[in-house]
């Protein structure tokens, strides 16, 4: 009987352990850029601190848009462009731009404007 009282505070413990609430989900950030974008680089740089986060699975998505300027992006796929255009169209938006970040699928915002995508990360980890 005394190792079933002994053991009870730990199994108390457990069972309050278990049925916490779990943490929020992580963000999702998706970053559409192109190498031919001066003002890219930045955007990079916020979406690379992201990417350490716990709570943000930061995305990067290189468009063919820019290519037709005569710098070919290596890294572009026409189906990133495509995704970029699915959300703007969901959105109600006519147009797309780089750098831009969307947020849980939702927001669109630009991509270096540290500031603005913080706030839309945590208005998504809501």
């Amino acid at each position: 009987m005394m190792r079933l009282i002994a053991l009870l505070p730990i199994g108390m413990s457990l069972i309050a352990s278990a049925s916490a609430a779990p943490p929020g989900r992580p963000v999702v950030v998706e970053l559409f850029q192109s190498q031919g974008c001066s003002s890219c680089p930045p955007a990079d740089a916020v979406l690379n601190a992201l990417a350490d986060r716990t709570d943000v699975i930061a995305l990067n998505f290189a468009v063919t848009y820019w290519d037709q300027l005569g710098w070919k992006d290596t890294f572009a796929r026409r189906a990133y462009t495509a995704r970029q255009w699915d959300y703007a169209h969901a959105g109600g938006r006519g147009n797309v731009s780089t750098p831009q970040m969307i947020v849980d699928g939702r927001t669109a915002i630009v991509g270096n404007r540290q500031a603005e995508v913080d706030g839309s990360i945590r208005a998504g980890a809501h």
